[in-house]
């Protein structure tokens, strides 16, 4: 990986204007991982824009308290020279962004998904590493660029966010050691940790409530999945955007080694996350429905009534862990 990170910075170095994205609907990896390379290619000169289709979850929104990434579809105010997209597998994922690439730009690939495609003419696919953000540390430290106290926040907030708080299995002595050097370096483990896991608007709260009240579990308490409604969005106030983080609620129910979270976004459109422990595999699982993600976390969309779907994926769910076990 120390070549590739090399000929990175070396493109970096060479070119002037660059764009950003990542996968649509972002995450805190996504998010972090985006503004970190925002201000360090900013500070080095260059001409920068960060572009995602989606929007940012409330509690994300301390990374990018300037609202530099743009969710509009409409043309740059320049043509970007080398376009770097940051955890996205494919470029299907970052929707409408892949018709603002012009033919001429470089594309750079940085991802730790399995199910990566490389598909530009640098890719570094790292598999071992717990987050995104993690490789772009040693991308800044393989370049001697510096590490300010923002990009050490929007680091190590990207890692504890794809780590579940340092918790998951994805994290390494490596993912400790970035963090710890970040912390030096400025990030406040403190601030970001009641940035990403408190303050929660009440909505949000409510949401939560009555997602956590959906429960239901399966084969003798080895599956487990929560749902959300339309009407619980009504109801509560809350938002889809903000539900995230929910479905890892039910990894702590005893027993449970798989859980789902299924999210109606219309009458025909269910959404669904899901989490994994113990040796069974998110990404394996979710690749039956032309999803992808992480060993521990994944996701898909299916077309459907919420009934529908819910019967479909956990009839697989049973099949599948029946066969791993």
């Amino acid at each position: 990986m120390k070549k590739k990170l090399a000929e990175i910075n070396a493109l970096i170095e060479k070119h002037d204007r660059f764009l950003i994205t990542s996968h649509m609907d972002p995450d805190g990896d996504s998010i972090g991982s985006q503004m970190a390379l925002y201000y360090s290619l900013l500070n080095r000169g260059k001409t920068v824009a960060v572009v995602n289709q989606g929007s940012i979850p409330a509690k994300y929104k301390f990374l990018d308290p300037d609202k530099v990434i743009d969710f509009s579809p409409d043309m740059l105010s320049f043509s970007p020279e080398v376009v770097i997209i940051l955890e996205c597998p494919s470029l299907d994922r970052i929707g409408f962004v892949r018709d603002l690439i012009p033919e001429s730009a470089i594309l750079l690939n940085i991802d730790h998904h399995n199910d990566n495609e490389n598909y530009a003419r640098v890719n570094i696919v790292d598999k071992e590493s717990s987050a995104v953000a993690e490789i772009l540390y040693l991308l800044f430290e393989e370049g001697k660029s510096d590490i300010t106290p923002v990009i050490a926040k929007q680091l190590y907030a990207a890692i504890s966010s794809d780590t579940g708080r340092f918790r998951f299995g994805s994290t390494t002595s490596r993912s400790m050691y970035v963090a710890s050097r970040l912390i030096e370096k400025g990030a406040g483990p403190k601030e970001i940790a009641d940035n990403l896991y408190s303050g929660m608007l009440p909505g949000t709260i409510k949401l939560l409530g009555r997602t956590l009240a959906s429960l239901k579990v399966e084969l003798d308490g080895k599956i487990g999945y929560f749902t959300i409604t339309r009407e619980d969005l009504e109801k509560s106030g809350g938002t889809i955007e903000n539900s995230e983080g929910f479905v890892d609620f039910i990894l702590s129910i005893y027993g449970v080694r798989m859980g789902f979270l299924f999210k109606e976004l219309s009458d025909d459109v269910i959404k669904v996350s899901v989490r994994s422990q113990n040796g069974y595999d998110s990404a394996n699982f979710a690749s039956m429905f032309n999803g992808g993600g992480h060993t521990n976390a994944a996701g898909f969309s299916e077309k459907g009534e919420l009934e529908t779907v819910v019967k479909d994926v956990m009839k697989k769910a049973r099949e599948y862990i029946r066969e791993c076990d």
